[in-house]
C-alpha cells in the first residue's frame, strides 16, 4: 500500500511538472493574491491598533496571511476527491484503475495525499518569501499546528466526499462545494474575525469547520499555543469530523452506485 501511495505521488509530481508553465504561474498567482493583502495589511496596520486580532498576536498582516494560506487546504480537502474521478474520467483511465488491483478508497486518498505535498511546497515557500519581505514573526507550535490542519483537512474531506458522489451523477454541477467554499470564504474568519460580523451571520460561522480551523491554526503558528488553549476549537471539529466523515462516505458511495447502475461512471 505504501508503494501505491508514493506511486501516486510521483504521478502527481511528473503530470504538474509536466506543465511548468501552469505551475510557475499558479505559484505566482497564489504569491501576488497573498502579496495583495499583505501591502493591504501594511498600510492599513500603520498607526493603528485591531482588539479583535489581540487573541492572534495583534498582527493584522499574518492574520491575512495565514486565512489566505490555510484556504488552499480547503479547497484540497474539497476539491481532491472531486478532481481525481474527474481527471481519470478525461483521461479514460477510470475503468482500467477500478478493473486493477487498486480499490477506489486508495485511489482518493492517494490523489489527495499528492495535492497536499504540491500544496504544501507552495504555500511553504510563499510562506517564507512573505516572512522576508515584511518580517512576519511566527511563534510555532508545529506539532500542535500539523494536528489542526490535518483534523481540519478530515472533517472538511468529508464535505469533498459528498461533492464528489454529487459530481458522479450531475457530471457537471456541484452546489455543495459552492455554497461551502462561499460561506467559509465570507463568515469563518478568513480576512476578518467573526466577531464584527452580525448575529445572524456569526451564527453561521458557528456551524462551519473552518471558523474553528482558522482560530486554533493561528492560535498555534502566531502566538504558539498549547492544546489546552485551543481544546474548544478542537473538540467542535472532532464532534463535525463525526458527522461529515460517515456522511461523506454514504452520499459518495450512493453515488458511485447509481453511477455504476445507469453505465455512466466512465463518463464526464
Amino acid at each position: 500500500m505504501l508503494l501505491k501511495m508514493l506511486e501516486f505521488i510521483k504521478r502527481g509530481f511528473i503530470i504538474n511538472f509536466s506543465y511548468r508553465v501552469y505551475v510557475i504561474l499558479g505559484i505566482l498567482g497564489l504569491l501576488v493574491g497573498v502579496l495583495r493583502f499583505g501591502f493591504m495589511a501594511k498600510f492599513v496596520q500603520e498607526g493603528n491598533t485591531f482588539p479583535a486580532l489581540a487573541p492572534y498576536g495583534g498582527d493584522l498582516m499574518a492574520y491575512l496571511v495565514t486565512g489566505t494560506a490555510y484556504m488552499s487546504y480547503v479547497g484540497i480537502s474539497l476539491n481532491s476527491f472531486r478532481n481525481a474521478i474527474r481527471s481519470e474520467q478525461m483521461m479514460g483511465t477510470l475503468e482500467y484503475l477500478l478493473m486493477s488491483d487498486t480499490p477506489l478508497w486508495q485511489i482518493l486518498l492517494f490523489s489527495g495525499i499528492s495535492d497536499f505535498i504540491w500544496t504544501t511546497l507552495n504555500v511553504g515557500a510563499v510562506f517564507v518569501f512573505l516572512a522576508l519581505i515584511f518580517g512576519i514573526k511566527l511563534n510555532v507550535n508545529i506539532a500542535l499546528a500539523i494536528f489542526i490542519l490535518m483534523l481540519s483537512m478530515v472533517c472538511i474531506g468529508g464535505i469533498g466526499l459528498i461533492s464528489a458522489g454529487i459530481i458522479m451523477v450531475t457530471k457537471k454541477g456541484d452546489p455543495v462545494s459552492w455554497v461551502f467554499t462561499t460561506l467559509s470564504g465570507l463568515v469563518s474568519g478568513v480576512l476578518f474575525p467573526v466577531e464584527i460580523l452580525p448575529t445572524w451571520m456569526r451564527w453561521i460561522s458557528y456551524f462551519l469547520p473552518v471558523t474553528y480551523a482558522l482560530s486554533a491554526l493561528r492560535k498555534a503558528l502566531l502566538i504558539g499555543a498549547s492544546f489546552q488553549d485551543v481544546t474548544g476549537e478542537v473538540l467542535m471539529l472532532v464532534v463535525m469530523s463525526a458527522v461529515t466523515v460517515p456522511t461523506g462516505f454514504y452520499v459518495f458511495r450512493l453515488g458511485f452506485d447509481k453511477a455504476r447502475k445507469k453505465g455512466s461512471l466512465v463518463e464526464y
